[in-house]
């Protein structure tokens, strides 16, 4: 067990913080604690489009008048380096110290652990809070804890958490999570985690109340429809077999406390129909029995209350409501003769009492994303005057690039030769580079030869032709996967191979590996003719081609699921596809080709606020703009439109991105600077996917296309496709930071 400092750490003030994000889209998850002068401080987490999520964030909030309101909120714990933060707690130890407690989960490296920030002294005008810390449990691969800690009559200090013994790649262990305890015998300087104990599916976010027998009673959440229990009689060094207890629960998050009185106070849904009828009850005989109790909030969607008993006797409770819509944040305080009674009787209840709630930023219909002196066009040159080439000086074309950023570096992939300008699928001297760019101070540190066409390697000769459009993937903490198709136009079907790249030695395997795609029909090596003959079954009309299937789009994660755009760019066909645990199948899951006569290609596609999937599609027939369709489930596909606010598109690859809550959409403008194509791409920005405002027009006679943006931590980085050749403008790869 590691040993943590966590008071020697350098103190930053809370004030001295970034002001809370803007653009919470949900929220939710809180906390509560009280201090001895009477401040109230909340904690609850947002970011992303929802809870999990890599951007998820936490905050804090704090009141100095009973309640009646509060600052606005503070980010406490930011995403950093692909994990992020979640479920924060507050408690207040016997040396008045108070614990801001949270997790961090990174699940592309399997780091999920259980850390902290201490404030020594809550009152103070400016209260100073220390950095980051682990608590340990680093005998746990996985670990995380919702609950406060409770301290012991004997003086020790129980933290419930949930844990698991593998390694995990998910945000949560599942089935595989297990209950148990950390306890700290030094004030919180160490923890040693004790029990490993296995209750339903969906276990987890247990908490700990110490009985009048000195046993402990264990509480855990689970999705059996009722809360389980596991009791101590070693001061929670062992625990008996978990077993359903009798009180009902609509696997949601509860909260017990023993109070003043002795008595337990019980907030938990009662009566409920889903998560509804948030109740205090109140027990007299150490939780054998609970009366009726005080109801707080009749209403659905209300969850995960926390809270504390001042001095005075008044209980504080804090709960949330309808975490993707109204976001609130909501206060409960009455006494204990209130939950006696059922009702109102000491006249100090208030209830429904809104903390905080979501103002949800509109874009025609309300305060704008963007300030009103707003200039997108002197916004993308800041960009463009900083960009750096990172393809070699040999490189004569260069296009379609893609990247993976992780750790310190940005990892580009892209197609190029060293013959002439521009590209095309006929050309046999296309390959495929990589180039490593350190993040820190933007400069190419290695440029690597991926594939060529006729190169050997260890299991077989890559056959003549170019190699075209590369994509790439983090596969795990230390391993990128690189794609690309092999393709002969009218010689032979092209194929799609893969290699895998290892970020420690800065090196390729010696062997190539074939992917395969999954239709209805069977698994095939992934070439157009399966793409083709599935295609055929839904509808599609235009005639077969041999090469031209890409993973066009940048590969998206929706619910723990890859998903990757597939198109044949010749063929004029459209699918999403989902991506297997292994990484190289790709199942066909719908088609998006309607209506034929447009030939539409190369899309890119997102999810909504409310799931509903959303595709951009280039169009190469007709007026050439830009459509859109749309899908409940990823299958079925509407028919493709036009929108307004792509009023002059062109024949170009799209973007569709969503950063911290925000959807980024760009199209490449048929506006020519000077003569020159693809020399113009919008970027707009959105809260909903259906009202946008222009954030960015990169506008350059050395053409702007092709760009893709990714995100690493607080900063969006970008690549795009540059050149001066007039016929082409296709010679090198730039890249940037964005925002």
């Amino acid at each position: 067990m590691r040993l943590v400092l966590a008071f020697l750490v350098p103190f930053i003030p809370l004030l001295a913080q970034p002001p809370a994000d803007l653009l919470r889209t949900w929220q939710g998850i809180p906390g509560l604690e009280r201090t001895p002068q009477g401040r109230v401080y909340i904690s609850w987490f947002s970011g992303g489009a929802k809870e999990p999520a890599q951007e998820n964030t936490a905050y804090l909030s704090y009141s100095d008048d009973n309640g009646r309101t509060f600052k606005p909120p503070v980010p406490m714990a930011r995403p950093r380096d692909g994990s992020r933060t979640f479920d924060p707690t507050l408690w207040i130890d016997p040396q008045r110290r108070l614990w801001y407690i949270f997790n961090r989960g990174d699940r592309e490296r399997g780091a999920h652990g259980v850390y902290a920030r201490l404030c020594e002294r809550p009152d103070a005008r400016a209260p100073v809070w220390g950095e980051e810390f682990r608590l340990g449990y680093d005998e746990a691969p996985f670990s995380f804890r919702m609950n406060k800690p409770t301290v012991l009559s004997t003086g020790e200090w129980i933290m419930p958490v949930t844990h698991a013994a593998e390694p995990t790649y998910e945000w949560f262990a599942g089935a595989r999570q297990l209950q148990g305890v950390g306890i700290s015998t030094d004030h919180g300087r160490t923890w040693k985690l004790h029990g490993a104990l296995k209750a339903p599916e969906w276990a987890l976010e247990n908490m700990i109340v110490e009985l009048r027998d000195r046993r402990l009673w264990m509480l855990i959440r689970t999705g059996s429809g009722v809360l389980w229990q596991s009791f101590s009689r070693d001061r929670g060094r062992t625990w008996s077999d978990p077993e359903a207890s009798a009180i009902a629960n609509p696997g949601s998050r509860f909260f017990i406390r023993r109070l003043a009185s002795g008595n337990l106070l019980l907030v938990n849904h009662h009566r409920f129909t889903g998560r509804s009828h948030l109740t205090a009850r109140l027990s007299t005989d150490d939780g054998r029995t609970w009366n009726e109790g005080l109801l707080l909030d009749e209403r659905s969607g209300i969850s995960y209350p926390d809270g504390v008993q001042a001095r005075n006797g008044l209980i504080w409770i804090v709960y949330d409501r309808d975490r993707q819509g109204a976001g609130e944040i909501l206060l409960a305080v009455f006494r204990e003769k209130d939950v006696a009674a059922g009702r109102n009787v000491s006249g100090d209840v208030v209830l429904k009492r809104v903390i905080n709630r979501l103002e949800k930023p509109l874009n025609r219909e309300g305060r704008k994303l963007l300030p009103p002196d707003w200039d997108p066009k002197k916004a993308a040159d800041r960009v463009m005057d900083k960009l750096i080439r990172v393809t070699a000086p040999e490189v004569k074309g260069a296009h379609d690039a893609d990247m993976v950023l992780a750790g310190n570096r940005a990892y580009i992939i892209a197609m190029a030769n060293d013959v002439q300008p521009g590209e095309s699928p006929q050309w046999p001297f296309i390959y495929v580079t990589l180039s490593v760019v350190d993040l820190r101070d933007l400069s190419v540190e290695k440029i690597i030869p991926v594939a060529r066409g006729g190169q050997v390697f260890e299991n077989e000769t890559l056959p003549q032709g170019a190699c075209f459009v590369p994509r790439i993937i983090r596969k795990d903490a230390k391993t990128l996967r690189c794609f690309f198709a092999s393709e002969l136009p009218g010689q032979r079907q092209s194929q799609t191979y893969y290699l895998d790249f290892d970020t420690g030695s800065l090196s390729f395997e010696g062997r190539i590996h074939r992917a395969s795609i999954r239709t209805a029909a069977g698994v095939f090596d992934m070439q157009p003719r399966p793409f083709y003959e599935d295609a055929l079954v839904h509808g599609f009309s235009r005639k077969p081609v041999d090469y031209g299937l890409y993973m066009i789009d940048s590969f998206k994660t929706f619910d723990g699921a890859t998903f990757a755009v597939l198109n044949n760019f010749a063929g004029g066909q459209n699918a999403l596809a989902s991506v297997n645990a292994g990484l190289d199948t790709f199942e066909v899951l719908g088609h998006f080709n309607q209506p034929p006569e447009w030939k539409l290609t190369e899309a890119a596609v997102n999810r909504l606020p409310d799931g509903t999937w959303m595709a951009i599609c280039r169009q190469e027939a007709g007026s050439r703009n830009y459509t859109f369709t749309t899908s409940k489930d990823g299958k079925t596909w509407s028919a493709n439109e036009h929108r307004t606010f792509v009023p002059n598109g062109t024949n170009s690859k799209p973007l569709f991105e969503k950063f911290f809550g925000i959807y980024y959409l760009g199209w490449q403008e048929a506006t020519r600077v000077n003569g020159v194509s693809r020399s113009v791409f919008n970027v707009e920005i959105s809260v909903d996917g259906a009202n946008w405002e222009r954030k960015y027009r990169f506008e350059s006679e050395k053409s702007f296309q092709y760009p893709g943006f990714r995100q690493l931590g607080g900063t969006i980085y970008l690549f795009a496709t540059q050149g001066d050749a007039s016929d082409s403008r296709k010679e090198r790869i730039m890249f940037g930071r964005l925002e």
